[in-house]
């Protein structure tokens, strides 16, 4: 369920998601957004009003300096870099040179990174540890936009929670109705700061990304609950914990 927040965008509630067991997410708890950088007072003191315990920022460290959270009175900041060195190892978006099939391309790469590699584990890990460490009180997270990155990290702890894998992915899907807002904008301007096709990739989520974040721990992991628990530590016990904290009947 969106949010509406006045300076922070692509805010998301993952409350009320159905469980095949009738069970679901409680609401209020699981937050996903794009950066903090521009939130305003009013969110400030919404989120605060939320009863806000912790904000997971996912991104790397020139992304956090160059743009960094405002900071959300009664919250812990934790910064975990899910893809460090980013800017040194994809080319910055307003390169004239970088063409949408670039673009495309290395979207693809990201995800391969995020189901690949250690500094992901890492992150991915520590996440849990913060989620578990919250005995249930609200947690947001996020990466620039609020899309990939963070995708990833919803994925992984709906999988946990036992949500089926169409509602995760309808879940994810939802920051195209957002960013379509966007596109719209940059289509009505006279001079656009992207050409269409590079904007699309840029701003927009595919289902084939996620799907393929998933094969990837297929493939090394036999399935995510096993990545889950071999790489990131969660396993029954955590689940159990995470389960009572953020399932409702």
């Amino acid at each position: 369920m969106f949010l509406d927040f006045e300076g922070i965008e692509n805010v998301r509630d993952l409350g009320g998601l159905l469980r095949v067991d009738g069970q679901k997410t409680r609401p209020g708890l699981l937050l996903r957004s794009g950066r903090l950088e521009k939130a305003t007072e009013g969110d400030i003191r919404r989120l605060t009003d939320m009863g806000l315990w912790a904000v997971v920022d996912f991104r790397d460290g020139s992304e956090a300096e160059r743009a960094p959270d405002r900071p959300v009175p009664g919250a812990a900041y934790h910064h975990l870099p899910a893809l460090p060195d980013l800017a040194e190892n994809f080319k910055p978006v307003d390169d004239p040179s970088y063409t949408a099939a670039e673009v495309h391309r290395d979207f693809c790469r990201i995800y391969r990174f995020l189901a690949q590699s250690s500094e992901s584990i890492e992150a991915y890990s520590e996440f849990f540890r913060i989620l578990l460490a919250s005995e249930g009180r609200p947690v947001l997270w996020h990466c620039t936009q609020g899309k990939d990155r963070t995708g990833a990290a919803a994925l992984l702890l709906l999988t946990a929670l036992g949500i089926d894998e169409d509602t995760i992915l309808r879940e994810y899907m939802l920051t195209n109705t957002f960013t379509q807002g966007i596109l719209d904008g940059f289509s009505a301007m006279e001079e656009p700061p992207f050409a269409m096709d590079l904007a699309r990739e840029v701003f927009l989520v595919y289902e084939e990304n996620l799907r393929m974040y998933v094969k990837c721990l297929e493939v090394e992991y036999g399935s995510v609950m096993n990545y889950l628990e071999l790489a990131l530590g969660v396993g029954p016990d955590e689940i159990e914990l995470l389960e009572r904290y953020y399932l409702t009947d």
